[in-house]
Parts: C-alpha cells; structure tokens; sequence
C-alpha cells in the first residue's frame, strides 16, 4: 500500500469524449510519447478519489445507507431525504481514457505487467459505472480516436460479461513469470509499489465481487458460469489486510488530501452526523469501531446528576473529551454518550434534535446534544482515514455468503469466513492495537454477532459487512442485491417509503445523435411505483436490468 502522490499531467486532463488521443500525444507543444509510469499514478489517483466521493459522509450513498445524516438543511436533500438528481460521468471516462493509453502502450510493447494493470482499472471504473447507472457507453465509448463520438449504451449484461472476462484475463497475464522482466516503478503504483502478485490478486478479489453482484441473475448469464469464475478466482485472492487495495493521503495539498481537511474543505464538517441506525446497531453489540467513527455529545443528558457539570469521558482508546452532564429535562431524549441523528427528520428538527429546554445558543452545525463525526475526520491526513477500493474483510465476507448460498463452488465453514472478515475489518481500524481491554471472543459471543446464533444467516453476515464497508459505496450495492440490512426510511422523503436504486443518467446531450442512445438505455429501464406518473424512466427509482425480475431490494 503505498501513498497517494498527486502528479498534474494537463496533457491528459481530457474533458471531452471527442478529444483524439492520437492527436494529444503527437502534438508539437508535447512529448510524443508518455511513460505509462507517469499515467498510472493519474489513473490510480483519480479513481481512488471518484470511488471514495460516492461513499463520502456527505454525499447521497452515505444518506441512503444511514452510515450518516445531515444536520443541517444545506445540501440535506440528497442524502437525507433521497432528492437525487443528474449525476456526471465525466470524471470516470477522463480517467477510462488514460487507462486506455497505458493498455495500448503494453499491447504494443508486448509489456505484460502494464497489460494486467490497465485491465483490472479498466475493470474497476467500468464495473462502479455500471453499477452506478445500468446500461452504459462501453464497447464503444473509448473510440473517439475511430471518430465514434456518441457511442452506443450497452446493455447492462455485456458490461458485466465483459468486466469478468477482462479480470479473467488480467488474473491470465498477471500470473505470467514473465512480468518480471516488465516491473512497474513502485513510486508510480501508488496501490501495491509495483508488486504484480498482489495486482493479480485485486483483479481475482473484484472477480469474485461481481460473479457475487450476478446472482440473482444467474439463469440469464450462461455466457459465464459463475459458480466456477467464484472458485477460480477465489484460489488466488487476498490472504490478509497486507492485499487491501487502498489509496493513503499525503495531505500536503488540497489534491492529495482526504476530503475534510482545511486543505479541501473551507467548512468543517460538523454539520455532517452519524446517524441513529448506525449508532444503535453498534451501541448495542459493544463495537469498539463507533468510538473510531463518532465522538461523545458535548452535553449528555443524564438522570443520575441533579445540576450541570463538566466531566471527563475516556473512550476504549485512551482519548479523552470533556463531556457536559446535564439532567434531563423532558421526555423522548437519547441519554446516551453517543448520539446519532435519526433517519429523514424534518430540517428544523435535525438541527435541534435531543436538545430538550436547553437554550443556550449554539451553531446550527454544531449541536452539541448530538455526537460529531471523529475529529480524524477534519483532517488532510490520519492513520485511518484512507480510501479503500476493496479489501481482505469484504473477500472473506463473500466466501461466507457464498457457503452460505450452497451453489458458488465454496465448501468450508461459513461461520470461519465471517469471523475472519470481522476481524479484518477491526485490525483495520487497529482495534486490536489500540482498544484498551478489548475481547474479540467476547464481542462475537453476543447474541447479535454470533452466527450461529442467528435466525436468518445471510442477513447477520450483510449486516457485519455493512458495518465493516462504513463510507463505501459497496454497501449500497450490496443491500440492492439482498435488501440487508434492512433499512426504513425516515420522516420525509421526496419520492416514497423506499431508498434509490440507480443513479440518474448525466443531463443528456441534445444532439441527435446522443439522444438516439440515451434514449434507446432510459427504455430499457422498469418504472417502479415510486416514479411519478409522467416523469422520464431515467429516474433514481427506476430498476437498472442486474435488479429487474429479483424483487430486490424491495
């Protein structure tokens, strides 16, 4: 795992899907040609930071997910009440682009390293993008240079198909001895330092990920046999958190730092809460990764103090907060020392939730009755705070799922996969390190953790990998494909008593030319009942083809 170095390379900072690549790298104000070195850290770089803005704390998928709520009425539509709007692709083609140059460079050079590399990034931008929207630009969509300027969207199925062939490939190429003889500048491979086997290890553990994502459309995919593209992938996956494919922060400057530093945010993210589902869920199995998340209220409410007082609180870490004791003074408020704000209230009672008859005044961000989001979490670089693409607990918890299902080529015990991938996800967060007093075996004897004690398997295993995927898009799509864990909707929403399935296509171009695709992809789409009458199919409530037929998540 290696540091993010952000490298501006305005050559390749592409902004149309008409721009020549031929044309940009033969221009007579640049260098003819570029070292695939130099674009990969571009490439790495800039996918890791569109894949983490999708689960950031403040952003739509953290919302639906109820990881986080805001506390404010400033940008609270989205994430709080489910009011999605057109969202952009741009960026990820921008970087699909690129990737592109360093394939066709390692085809040409017959280079087998930067071959395997470029597919398993080609295979990772493609794979959110569809995910993310349905039927995409994709066979056609990186042909500019062939004078295709409005590629068709392929159906959501040839996507997938495609994606799992391209990492099939990639786990091919990777294995080759001969990527020896072509090693990566490790300065440049800002994920693995230039290591090929863990590479290939990627590409087998986001195989696995989306044979996963097809399940419930297996009879319709005989083109693959998912069962076997599991196992075989699964032969040669990540063995420890060592495998993660993780992006660090360098915080030197508002490009290379994590996003609610005062190098990228004017505004400290106070405004942004955890909200009451997560809190709940993790207050009542003893979880020692909410005091890595969420700090104590400033003021607790508390029945055993008749006047108001200072104390000091110290968190199974060793940190220390100095925490108002105040008794209550009305019903219906949270006594705990880890507030989280509840799902979908009105604007006005987000920002004064829990505060009873306090009257003294406080920022409309900053209300000090309901916890803040750890301070790691307004700064431009913190030992935990990173961008994780796809790690060791997510395998692990994919293996569990899989012997679960019976019928994805795993045997084993599924309860060892699930523990595993627990305890991944802790040693992660360095709870193993840093928890003062801390028993794992205690923690997974609770009633709420063990899985043998579970009535229903499958959504106990979902839950813990929502918790372990905190601020990742993944989880979003997870819960599409199995509707765990179960989340209920708030107060308010826009459209109905249900979470987004889909992303909004971007605003489409009024050529002509653009429209006959846009609109042969938005026909394709299943209204459901949450789409108002008369409005477009291209709607956030709409089934993309993975989810049409399964009758998930609802």
């Amino acid at each position: 795992m290696k540091l993010l170095y952000y490298i501006l390379i305005p050559i390749l900072l592409l902004t149309s899907a008409c721009e020549d690549f031929e044309e940009i790298n033969t221009s007579p104000n640049n260098p003819e040609e570029v070292s695939s070195n130099f674009i990969l850290t571009y490439v790495l770089s800039e996918t890791a930071k569109l894949y983490e803005s999708q689960g950031r704390y403040d952003y739509n998928i953290s919302g639906a997910m109820q990881y986080t709520q805001r506390g404010t009425e400033f940008n609270s539509t989205g994430p709080n009440f489910y009011g999605w709007d057109n969202e952009s692709w741009s960026g990820y083609y921008n970087v699909l682009r690129n990737n592109q140059i360093i394939y066709d460079n390692a085809v040409e050079e017959n280079n087998p390293s930067f071959q395997g590399v470029a597919l398993v990034m080609k295979s990772l931008v493609f794979g959110l993008l569809t995910d993310l929207y349905g039927d995409i630009p994709y066979s056609q969509s990186l042909e500019a240079s062939n004078d295709v300027f409005f590629p068709s969207y392929d159906d959501q199925k040839s996507v997938y198909i495609g994606i799992l062939n391209d990492l099939r490939e990639a786990d091919q190429i990777l294995s080759d001895s001969q990527t020896a003889d072509y090693p990566i500048n490790a300065s440049s491979d800002i994920y693995y330092g230039g290591n090929v086997d863990q590479w290939r290890k990627f590409a087998n553990s986001l195989r696995m990920r989306y044979a996963m994502r097809l399940y419930n459309k297996k009879s319709e995919v005989s083109e693959i046999d998912l069962a076997s593209e599991f196992q075989s992938a699964s032969a040669h996956t990540f063995e420890s958190n060592d495998d993660n494919a993780v992006m660090e922060y360098v915080g030197t400057t508002e490009d290379n730092s994590a996003p609610g530093g005062s190098l990228r945010s004017a505004n400290p993210n106070f405004s942004v809460k955890a909200s009451l589902t997560l809190i709940e869920t993790l207050r009542n199995i003893n979880d020692p990764r909410l005091e890595r998340w969420v700090s104590p209220a400033l003021k607790k409410w508390d029945s055993n103090v008749n006047t108001i007082r200072d104390t000091v609180v110290t968190n199974i870490y060793g940190e220390q907060y100095t925490v108002t004791l105040m008794p209550p003074d009305g019903e219906g408020l949270d006594t705990s020392i880890y507030v989280g704000l509840p799902i979908g209230l009105p604007s006005i009672e987000a920002i004064n939730y829990n505060i009873g008859e306090d009257e003294e005044f406080f920022d409309p961000e900053k209300n000090p009755h309901i916890s803040f989001l750890h301070d790691r979490y307004r700064l431009n670089k913190e030992e935990l705070v990173d961008v994780k693409l796809i790690t060791y607990s997510e395998v692990n918890f994919l293996l569990a799922e899989a012997v679960l299902k019976g019928d994805m080529g795993i045997s084993g015990d599924a309860e060892t996969y699930y523990r595993e991938g627990i305890e991944a996800s802790m040693e992660d967060w360095k709870v193993f390190r840093d928890a003062i007093g801390f028993n794992f075996d205690n923690y997974y004897a609770s009633e709420n953790v063990d899985l043998s004690l579970a009535e229903d398997k499958l959504e106990r295993v979902m839950e813990q990998k929502w918790i372990a995927g905190w601020l990742q898009p993944e989880s979003w799509f997870d819960w599409r494909r199995t509707g765990f864990p179960e989340l209920e909707t708030g107060e308010i929403t826009q459209f109905g008593d249900a979470i987004p399935i889909r992303y909004i296509y971007p605003t489409p171009n009024l050529d002509p030319n653009y429209l006959v695709n846009y609109e042969s992809a938005i026909e394709k789409l299943e209204a459901t009942g949450f789409v108002p009458v008369g409005q477009s199919k291209d709607h956030h409530y709409s089934r993309m083809w993975l989810l049409q037929g399964t009758g998930k998540p609802w």
